[in-house]
């Protein structure tokens, strides 16, 4: 049996149980039941919405006329405390954290498929536009041959040319040593490594199978260590492989618990596809056959939340990082589920995410781009989940990265916003 293989007590793991019904029905908030309309007086009994100490008639006329009015109208009680209110999300969903920190993957991930050259100075300029939005964590570039990726030939430049801010990380990605020891010599202070949990990709991708890129890794992250650096982890194809097809949620349980072994202090698990689903639905493969009904028999597991609990069986929760892609519009969603993925303890709290959407992946053909950070913030602040991002600051960094590459903005709430202030 291979170290890709070995049992890893899934079988044990915790089961995905939303139950939607019995959240609403924890706020009083439950349709009584179709059985129970009195059609001809318009009257529901009053046994019907139970819930526990609270009995709820519904009677046409009524101030009461739905189950769930009392509690409209008390959330739009204008006397209310504001600070109660930007709480509401929390007490109608599963625990959300007060706070998520956001990692600006843009100009790493997002601009090293750009074919036309972008200057080192754009870039520079962007990562200070960025740090100036509020976030805390941008990745700056990778220290790759430029053989492979010919627009972080730069590296060096990038990293020399940050005016690094006290508080701010800027990790780099270094895919094996050579790269590490650019890095240092560049002055990386906090370095990514980067492996997958298809073994077809990993041999498309980085030309070795996913134990040897591991032992590469460990290499890389022992030397990290001697010299102080904190270490991220990604890990890609977590839900499917654009050669393989499915990716099954023990694999990438397993290569996130090694890169958690070597020391990395967070584990990204990117839907490089960005085929995954919030729920528990198979879906039919996006790599199936043309005849839907020859396709029938392959069948892709997309589930976020089954691989997300795969994972968290093996690191902590606040360990774990999400990194989506929006190729069938699912990233929003799939973040959503990811904060609160279970309802025992509260969900991730770190999401990656790109100024603009962009990105893709080269070897995965029809990837569109990572979720935009712009509509990830608008989201998370309607939630009331602290972010530091200050939108429209973001916004601008988003318009300048946008201008020089002479394209549309790629995020919907900028788009929007822009519009409503044109």
């Amino acid at each position: 049996m291979s170290s890709l293989e070995e049992p890893l007590g899934l079988g044990d793991l915790p089961k995905l149980s939303i139950n939607r019904l019995g959240r609403f029905v924890s706020l009083g908030a439950r349709r009584p039941p179709a059985d129970d309309d009195d059609h001809s007086t318009g009257k529901y009994s009053s046994s019907s919405c139970n819930n526990g100490s609270h009995q709820m008639a519904f009677h046409h006329g009524s101030n009461s006329s739905y189950p769930w009015h009392p509690q409209c109208r008390q959330a739009a009680d204008p006397s209310r405390d504001a600070v109660e209110l930007r709480d509401l999300p929390r007490k109608v969903m599963w625990e959300l954290p007060r706070f998520v920190k956001i990692v600006e993957v843009g100009p790493r991930d997002g601009l090293q498929n750009e074919k036309g050259n972008v200057p080192a100075s754009v870039k520079i300029q962007l990562i200070h536009k960025l740090v100036g939005a509020g976030l805390s964590v941008v990745e700056a570039t990778s220290f790759v041959s430029p053989k492979w990726v010919p627009q972080l030939a730069d590296a060096e430049e990038v990293l020399k040319g940050i005016k690094q801010e006290p508080g701010v990380r800027y990790p780099v990605l270094t895919p094996n040593l050579r790269g590490f020891e650019a890095a240092i010599a560049a002055g990386a202070k906090e370095i990514a490594v980067f492996a997958s949990a298809s073994e077809s990709f990993s041999r498309s991708n980085i030309n070795c199978t996913i134990e040897e890129s591991l032992a590469r890794y460990r290499g890389v992250t022992a030397a990290a260590k001697k010299h102080g650096l904190s270490i991220r982890g990604y890990v890609s194809c977590v839900i499917a492989c654009p050669v393989g097809g499915a990716t099954d949620p023990a694999k990438v349980a397993y290569v996130a618990k090694e890169l958690y072994t070597m020391g990395c202090s967070e584990i990204s698990l990117g839907d490089t596809t960005g085929v995954g689903t919030p729920g528990v639905l198979l879906v039919l493969s996006a790599y199936a056959m043309p005849n839907p009904f020859v396709a029938l028999s392959r069948f892709l597991d997309s589930s976020v939340v089954a691989m997300l609990q795969a994972v968290m069986s093996f690191v902590p929760v606040d360990k774990i990082a999400v990194h989506f892609h929006d190729t069938y519009g699912q990233a929003l969603a799939n973040i959503l589920v990811s904060l609160q993925v279970s309802k025992a303890t509260m969900g991730i709290n770190i999401v990656d995410s790109s100024v603009s959407g962009l990105g893709g992946c080269p070897y995965a053909k029809g990837a569109t781009g990572n979720v935009a950070t712009e509509d990830v913030v608008y989201m998370l602040h309607g939630l009331g989940i602290e972010t530091n991002v200050d939108l429209n600051k973001l916004m601008e960094a988003g318009d300048y990265i946008s201008k020089h590459l002479g394209r549309p903005l790629g995020s919907k709430t900028a788009t929007a916003l822009r519009k409503l202030t044109a």
